[in-house]
């Protein structure tokens, strides 16, 4: 029996569970959103719901069942309700769920991450490189007087052709 993990409506588990087929047994993944949790004590139960190939599966798993070898929970949902049955209904980004404050702050599964401090040292200064004489001569607008304008190559008729400026 797997440990049990807090779990409630509205998080994005990822729930193991043992399949017999005749005298083989293997583990199959079941990922979904948890739409409700019923029951108490021994009798306790929750939904999962998935989307697979456009059609909606849900799947009722007995919280404490033998089959059931492992409940990962890949993200904390946020919601206002113990029974999203309307998620039925809903297709696509309308279907997705807020995460929950704490996951968002960047803690995992209640594991928590320490931030990446950056030394003194090791933090890159932003320098400005001179600019070019020629440059400066405009002034900080970029505008050329008329005589440089003169002497640019005319681009009209060169839609689609690569140009090469020299330098």
């Amino acid at each position: 029996m797997a440990k049990i993990p807090d779990i409630k409506p509205g998080d994005l588990v990822k729930v193991y569970s043992k399949i017999i087929e005749g005298d083989k047994e293997r583990i199959a993944p079941f990922q979904g959103v948890i739409i409700q949790i019923r029951g108490s004590d021994i009798h306790k139960t929750f939904t999962v719901r998935k989307i697979s190939a456009g059609v909606g599966i849900e799947r009722i798993f007995p919280v404490h069942s033998p089959m059931i070898t492992k409940i990962e929970i890949k993200k904390k949902g946020k919601v206002r309700r113990a029974k999203l049955s309307y998620l039925r209904q809903r297709r696509g980004r309308k279907m997705k769920i807020k995460e929950s404050a704490a996951q968002s702050a960047g803690t995992k599964n209640d594991e928590t991450v320490e931030p990446v401090r950056v030394q003194p040292e090791e933090k890159t200064k932003a320098v400005q490189e001179p600019k070019p004489a020629a440059d400066r001569a405009h002034g900080s607008t970029g505008e050329k007087n008329a005589e440089e304008k003169a002497k640019e190559p005319s681009r009209e008729g060169t839609a689609g052709q690569e140009t090469v400026e020299k330098k």
